[in-house]
C-alpha cells in the first residue's frame, strides 16, 4: 500500500515538474510574442536546446545553472516553477487520493498552474497578458460550474455564486484602481481579480481575497523591514492574489464552515 502510494506520488511530481516547464515556455514566450511553436533555446546565445537540456529540475542540477554552450546561467525562473509543478501535482493528489476524482483534480491542478504564468511575468516583467488572462478565465469558469452542478448544486445557484465573484472582485480593485488614480495597482490586477472571482465564484473569491491582502502585506512588511523597497514601491501584486486563491481552494472549505458554525 506504501509502496503503491510512494509509486502514485513519483508519477505525480514528474507530470508536474513536466507542466510546470511547459509552463516557463509559455510565460517566456508571451513575454517575448513569439509562437509556442518551434524548438527551444538559450535566451542568451540562442543555441538550440536538445532533449539532455531540457529535463525538468535534473537539467539545470546537471548544467550547475549555466548553459552548457556559452556558460551564461540560467535563470532560477525555470527550476523554482518546476519545482512548484511537482509540489502542487503531489499536494492535489494527496487531496483526492482516497476519492480519485479526476475531474476536481484536473481543475485544482491545471487552473493554479495556469495561474503561474502570471506569477512569472508579474515578477520579472510587471507585465500581465489580457488575452490570456480572459482565454484562461473562461475556460476554468465553464470548467468549474459544470463541476459544481454535476456534483448535484442547482444550476442557477451556480451561476449566480460565479456572477457575484466576478462582480465583486472587479469592482473591488476597479474602486481602488479609480480612486488611487492607478497608484495603489494596475490595470492588469483588475484584470486578474476578475478571473479569479469568476472562476472561484461567491463566497471562495472573497476568502481568496482576504489571503490575497493578507499574504501580499505581510510580504511588503518584510520587504520594508529589510530594505529591500522603499516607501511607497509598488509590489508586484499577481503572486499575492495567486497565493490568496490556493490557499481559498484548499482551505475555503474549512473557513466557510468556521464563519458559518461562529455565526449560528
Amino acid at each position: 500500500m506504501i509502496l503503491s502510494i510512494f509509486l502514485i506520488l513519483l508519477v505525480a511530481a514528474i507530470f508536474g515538474a513536466v507542466i510546470g516547464s511547459f509552463i516557463n515556455v509559455v510565460a517566456i514566450r508571451s513575454h517575448d510574442g513569439v509562437s509556442l511553436g518551434g524548438r527551444s533555446h538559450c535566451m542568451n546565445c540562442k543555441k538550440t536546446l536538445h532533449a539532455r537540456h531540457l529535463v525538468p529540475v535534473l537539467s539545470y542540477l546537471y548544467q550547475r545553472g549555466r548553459c552548457t554552450e556559452c556558460g551564461k546561467k540560467i535563470h532560477p525562473q525555470y527550476p523554482l516553477v518546476e519545482v512548484f509543478g511537482a509540489f502542487l501535482a503531489v499536494i492535489t493528489v494527496l487531496r483526492y487520493i482516497y476519492a480519485l476524482d479526476w475531474f476536481w483534480m484536473g481543475y485544482e491542478f491545471f487552473f493554479l498552474m495556469s495561474l503561474m504564468i502570471f506569477v512569472v511575468t508579474d515578477i520579472r516583467w510587471k507585465e500581465l497578458f489580457l488575452e490570456l488572462m480572459v482565454g484562461i478565465g473562461i475556460v476554468f469558469s465553464l470548467y468549474h460550474m459544470l463541476l459544481r452542478v454535476a456534483s448535484g448544486e442547482a444550476w442557477y445557484l451556480v451561476a449566480w455564486s460565479h456572477l457575484i465573484g466576478f462582480s465583486f472582485v472587479t469592482l473591488f480593485f476597479f474602486f481602488q484602481w479609480f480612486v488611487s488614480r492607478k497608484r495603489w495597482i494596475g490595470a492588469g490586477d483588475i484584470w486578474l481579480g476578475a478571473v479569479l472571482g469568476g472562476v472561484l465564484g461567491w463566497p471562495t473569491a472573497g476568502i481568496a481575497l482576504y489571503f490575497a491582502y493578507l499574504f501580499g502585506g505581510g510580504l511588503a512588511l518584510v520587504l520594508l523591514l529589510t530594505k529591500k523597497i522603499k516607501p511607497g514601491a509598488r509590489v508586484p501584486f499577481a503572486p499575492a492574489l495567486i497565493a490568496g486563491a490556493m490557499a481559498a481552494i484548499w482551505w475555503g472549505g474549512y473557513v466557510i464552515n468556521w464563519i458559518t458554525n461562529a455565526t449560528s
